[in-house]
C-alpha cells in the first residue's frame, strides 16, 4: 500500500514537473512575441541606435538573447555545443532578428512540449569553458533560458526608454499568468 501512494506521488510530481515546464515556457514565447509586437511598431534605425548598456544596440541585446537561448536549447536537445565567446555579430536586419527571437522561442516551446519528465530530469552535460563540465537537468536549464531573456527583456524596455520609447510592455511572469495567458 505505501508503494502505490509512493509511486503516485511520484507520478503526480512528474505530471507537474512536465505541465509546470510547458507552461513557464509558454510565458517565454508570450513574453517575447510581446516584446517583439512592441519593438516592430518602432522606427528600426532606433533599434540600431548605440545606448550605454551590456550591448550596444537593442538589436545587439535581442542577438545576444537568441544566440543564448539557442545554446541553452542544443545542450537540453543533448547535442553538447561548443560556446563561444567574443563579441556579438550581429549581420541580419532588425527584422530578421526579430523574427529569430520568436522563431527560437517557439524552438523552445515545441521542444519542452514534446519532452518527457523523465527527458526534463535527465541530466544533461554541459561544457562551460573555463569553469568546466556540469551535468545539469533539463528542468534546471529551463529557467536559465528563460530568465536570461527576461534579464535581457527588462534591458532592451530601459534601453528603449534611453531611446525616447517609453511605453514597453509588461511581460512579467505573473501578469501572464493573471492576463496574458488569456490568449491562448
Amino acid at each position: 500500500m505505501i508503494h502505490t501512494m509512493i509511486q503516485t506521488t511520484t507520478e503526480t510530481h512528474s505530471t507537474s514537473l512536465a505541465e509546470f515546464a510547458k507552461g513557464y515556457a509558454a510565458y517565454n514565447l508570450w513574453a517575447d512575441q510581446t516584446m517583439i509586437t512592441w519593438l516592430q511598431k518602432q522606427d528600426p534605425a532606433l533599434l540600431e541606435k548605440e545606448v550605454v548598456s551590456s550591448f550596444p544596440t537593442i538589436k545587439h541585446t535581442l542577438k545576444h538573447m537568441l544566440s543564448t537561448a539557442s545554446w541553452w536549447i542544443k545542450n537540453l536537445r543533448g547535442e553538447h555545443p561548443d560556446l563561444t565567446y567574443g563579441p556579438v555579430i550581429c549581420e541580419e536586419s532588425v527584422a530578421e532578428v526579430l523574427a529569430e527571437v520568436v522563431a527560437v522561442s517557439e524552438e523552445l516551446m515545441e521542444l519542452v512540449s514534446s519532452m518527457t519528465a523523465e527527458q526534463l530530469q535527465h541530466p544533461y552535460l554541459v561544457t562551460i569553458p573555463f569553469v568546466g563540465d556540469f551535468n545539469i537537468p533539463g528542468y534546471e536549464m529551463l529557467p536559465q533560458i528563460i530568465n536570461h531573456t527576461a534579464y535581457h527583456r527588462g534591458q532592451v524596455v530601459t534601453m528603449g526608454r534611453h531611446l525616447g520609447i517609453t511605453d514597453g510592455p509588461n511581460t512579467d511572469y505573473m501578469y501572464y499568468v493573471l492576463v496574458g495567458a488569456q490568449r491562448y
